[in-house]
């Protein structure tokens, strides 16, 4: 970095492009480039982590007018083995840092960071010396290596070279002068805060000023300072009646006005004063805790109080992209789920009609970076994150366009998830084989499956894909498991010594439950087999979406006697959940044994069993999977689920196998 001279006289600090220019790792072109000027960045990555890269691409970080905007770049290898780029600097560039990229290896530049400094241009020293200073990496993006990091006392040096250079700064960086100042000198900052607060209220004041002011209050110790701190609120008030201020109170305001048609009113009355387009500069505390819970509050009132999904739906854009992914869980994705799991079942069309506008409407969202991630991540980085954000629910969006046949679009949606989900999810493997058997595209099927099955990401509807495959090959159907435990076989390996550590033997109270099938079961009638308890209810989503597993261990045992099966049915609410379980268990042609936990004497719930299990063995939720050895003993625990029927069953065969070997 080109740091002035003068700069280098006040204190011994490592000025980080110096220490670059000697290892000419980084450097720029011109190297004394002006705000707006087009630069060549060169990085040569001899001797970093990326020194046999075959690609590289970067990030841009631009500090000028004391923000950040980041930029994702490009490059491209030189005859000399490094690798180059040409970027056209903001008019207000200031200071610039990179980062380089390739794969999932990133060079940050170390200690001495890839940055260059535009000086006399103003916010250049004050964004160098706030950048590296971990204490501030709430309002700078947080990317360098931590052995960059500087002190309190080193920033507040920049911050006064910034002050030195540029009088005019001081309405920008009066609130990180005082913080540094506080922090570095041992006195009473008070009555320095309040003199600079009554100059910096002089001025005329942006929002982000005005919440520079607000945080600076903070510096005051309360309530010996109240009546300051009451009195520079209310010149907040007046002076900026629909300023940062005012809006943080009316947003509290309404959120804590517990009568609904109130709170609608007075949202109604914010939208026309405080339009959200007037704050995108700024997010404060107060907005980031309570705003979105504001407007939730009051879009899915509409919807418990009165069925009434319009506002959801016909004020889409007016909500928060984190909003927008929620309605797409709560509007499409469960209840979806819970039609396709047999109880409260809501109408496909009118799933598909709210999906058709919350869904696009989520990926319009991935085009520009939200404000409260806009000087923290660049828009290659915000895509990768929404793409892991709304996997989940764009795959329930993929389903809704197969049921209705829209093939392209279920196509359309499956590839946008599939560097998230490709092999990793046994769902997915399933819908995206089953779509390239109905494209005809058998070789590419079978490929697919084939990886999936190596994973041990497969469903038992993809199992009976391959397996259908596999006989129109001509190969013998007695075969065919011996063939799909190849293809697993390094995974299961792997998979078994990690269950096999895992293994307890601890002493386990009995039970006694009353049986789907009738009469009652006793833990002590078990003696001399392996019991397999699994903890579920109707209301569980996870617990449900494990049963396709368990019914492949059910079937796989079914045959020995010796091994047994129990579905506990534990913490119903609902009068008749007796036959909605049974009927739920029919209607998906599971052979399952249900035991009704009993009632609880302390609480009256039906969780007696559940709760004595939890409480003696430390878990907590279900699905809570538990099985028992030949001599009474709790030998394993599982707790939640993970996707996977293909590895589930492994699982369990790997320890009642290991159990059954261990009794010999």
């Amino acid at each position: 970095m080109k740091i002035l001279k003068l700069a280098a006289l006040f204190l011994s600090v490592s000025a980080a492009s110096y220490a670059q220019n000697e290892s000419k790792r980084f450097a720029v072109s011109p190297e004394a480039p002006n705000s707006g000027d087009e630069i060549t960045i060169t990085y040569d990555p001899a001797g970093t982590v990326l020194k046999d890269a075959k690609q590289v691409s970067g990030r841009l970080y631009t500090h000028g007018n004391f923000k950040w905007k980041i930029a994702d770049i490009s490059l491209k290898p030189t005859a000399d083995k490094k690798w180059q780029t040409k970027v056209k600097l903001s008019d207000d560039a200031a200071l610039i840092t990179c980062v380089f990229i390739s794969d999932t290896l990133i060079d940050k530049g170390g200690k001495e960071t890839y940055s260059w400094m535009i000086p006399p241009t103003k916010s250049s020293y004050s964004g160098w010396g706030l950048l590296r200073n971990e204490s501030f990496a709430d309002q700078h993006p947080n990317f360098l290596d931590p052995i960059s990091t500087i002190n309190d006392t080193i920033s507040l040096m920049w911050i006064k070279y910034e002050l030195q250079y540029h009088p005019e700064s001081r309405i920008n960086v009066f609130y990180e002068g005082l913080r540094l100042t506080k922090s570095v000198k041992p006195i009473d900052m008070t009555k320095p805060i309040k003199n600079e607060l009554r100059f910096v209220l002089g001025n005329n004041l942006d929002n982000v000023q005005q919440y520079n002011v607000q945080k600076s209050l903070n510096l005051l110790e309360q309530p010996a300072n109240k009546a300051f701190t009451d009195s520079v609120q209310k010149v907040l008030v007046t002076k900026y009646p629909n300023g940062v201020w005012a809006r943080d109170l009316e947003i509290k305001k309404i959120f804590n006005e517990a009568d609904f048609n109130k709170k609608v009113a007075l949202y109604n009355a914010f939208e026309k004063n405080f339009p959200q387009s007037k704050f995108q500069d700024v997010l404060t505390d107060t907005e980031a805790l309570f705003y979105d819970k504001m407007y939730k509050a009051i879009a899915y009132n509409y919807i418990v109080k009165n069925k009434d999904y319009d506002y959801s739906i016909n004020n889409i854009k007016k909500a928060s992209y984190g909003i927008v992914l929620d309605y797409a869980w709560h509007l499409v994705s469960i209840p979806f789920d819970r039609d396709q799991e047999g109880s409260e079942k809501t109408s496909l069309e009118t799933l598909k009609k709210h999906a058709d506008v919350i869904y696009p409407e989520l990926e319009s969202r991935e085009a520009f970076v939200p404000k409260e991630y806009a000087q923290k991540l660049s828009l290659k980085e915000w895509q990768d994150q929404c793409l892991n954000f709304g996997a989940r629910e764009f795959f329930t969006y993929a389903k809704i366009q197969e049921i209705f046949k829209n093939y392209d679009l279920e196509r359309k949606y499956l590839d946008k998830i599939k560097p998230v989900m490709q092999f990793k999810n046994a769902s997915y493997n399933e819908v995206y084989s089953r779509m390239l058997l109905r494209e005809g595209k058998t070789a590419e099927a079978k490929a697919y499956i084939l990886e999936a099955a190596k994973q041990n990401q497969v469903t038992p509807a993809t199992i009976a894909a391959l397996k259908e495959l596999y006989l129109k090959e001509g190969k013998k159907e007695a075969d065919f498991d011996t063939y799909l435990n190849s293809l697993k076989a390094d995974k299961n390996e792997e998979h078994k010594k990690k269950l096999i550590l895992e293994l307890i033997n601890l002493p386990i109270d009995g039970f006694e439950m009353e049986s789907s099938r009738g009469g009652k079961v006793k833990l002590a009638d078990q003696k001399g087999k392996i019991v397999v308890l699994d903890f579920w209810a109707m209301w569980c989503g996870p617990c449900k979406n494990a049963m396709p597993g368990m019914n492949m261990a059910v079937n796989k045992y079914k045959t020995d006697d010796n091994v047994k099966f129990y579905f506990v049915d534990t913490m119903e609410y609902i009068k008749d959940y007796k036959a909605q379980t049974q009927a739920f268990i029919k209607e998906k042609g599971f052979d399952f044994t249900i035991l009704y936990d009993s009632k609880n004497p302390k609480t009256g719930k039906f969780d007696a069993v559940y709760e004595k299990y939890a409480k003696a063995f430390h878990f907590s939720g279900i699905p809570e999977k538990m099985i028992i050895d030949q001599n009474g003993n709790l030998r394993w625990m599982s707790n939640g689920y993970f996707g996977s029927p293909s590895e589930l069953v492994d699982e369990i065969s790997i320890i009642v196998d290991y159990l059954k070997a261990e009794k010999k």
